[in-house]
């Protein structure tokens, strides 16, 4: 990745998390619940062996962090999380409270409100590109949106879509802890996020997607005429899914 920037989500939704930013020295892992096979394979074909490699938890729930005693195993990398969920999954990280610069990275927390001990989303920087990755957050603050404004790639939460949700088989707690504070973004609080943190040249990644309360049709289709219909400008729109990621982004 010669003078530029890579993305790519290899998996995202409730069985795995994991997504890439990288550069032609440094890569950095938003989140490891996926396994380590999992991850070589889905990398063999764009990554280079040679980069120095950190990973960056969002919080301790198991789709976000289930991979990382293998990873940290199997290869070097440096783990950075907040410190309270670092010493709930007990492993060795090293605590990131503020931003934290990485060779020509700058990796800037941002705290969000989720039933995890003290969750977070990252906003990336590579000289003048702005990366930000947020999932798992039940309330879409102002603050949040003024961080990642203007991103270059936005890969945004779009778990659920309510009247699936209402209408499907998940127990009445379950569903409310769903549709709470503390729960996950529904596809039309993705696309109200959306239109006050995008900007003309954003790529758009929908990420996160519940497989039984929303399908990528459904939010592909409620963002981008949320978007659309209030001539929100931006560059491309995709959902990114369990099983394939997302497209390969070079900025």
């Amino acid at each position: 990745m010669k003078d530029g920037v890579g993305f790519k989500s290899i998996s995202s939704g409730s069985r795995g998390n994991c997504a890439l930013v990288w550069d032609d020295s440094d890569l950095l892992i938003v989140d490891f619940g996926i396994s380590y096979r999992r991850f070589r394979l889905s990398t063999e074909s764009f990554l280079q062996d040679s980069l120095s490699t950190s990973v960056f938890v969002s919080h301790e729930h198991s789709d976000h962090s289930s991979g990382l005693r293998t990873l940290k195993n199997k290869q070097s990398v440096d783990i950075y999380t907040k410190r309270r969920t670092g010493e709930r999954l007990g492993i060795e990280f090293y605590p990131i409270e503020r931003e934290t610069t990485i060779g020509n990275f700058t990796v800037i927390p941002v705290a969000v409100s989720h039933d995890a001990i003290d969750p977070v989303v990252y906003v990336i920087r590579h000289g003048g590109t702005k990366i930000s990755i947020v999932s798992d957050l039940g309330v879409a603050t102002e603050s949040l949106a003024n961080a990642i404004s203007d991103s270059d790639i936005l890969a945004v939460e779009a778990n659920h879509d309510v009247p699936m949700l209402n209408g499907g088989s998940y127990d009445p707690r379950l569903k409310r802890r769903i549709l709470g504070e503390m729960g996950h973004l529904s596809n039309e609080q993705s696309a109200e996020l959306l239109s006050r943190s995008t900007g003309g040249d954003s790529r758009i990644v929908l990420i996160h997607l519940s497989e039984n309360n929303n399908h990528p049709d459904i939010a592909l289709s409620h963002v981008s005429s949320y978007l659309d219909n209030r001539k929100v400008s931006y560059r491309t729109i995709e959902c990114a899914t369990q099983d394939s990621g997302s497209s390969l982004y070079s900025i």
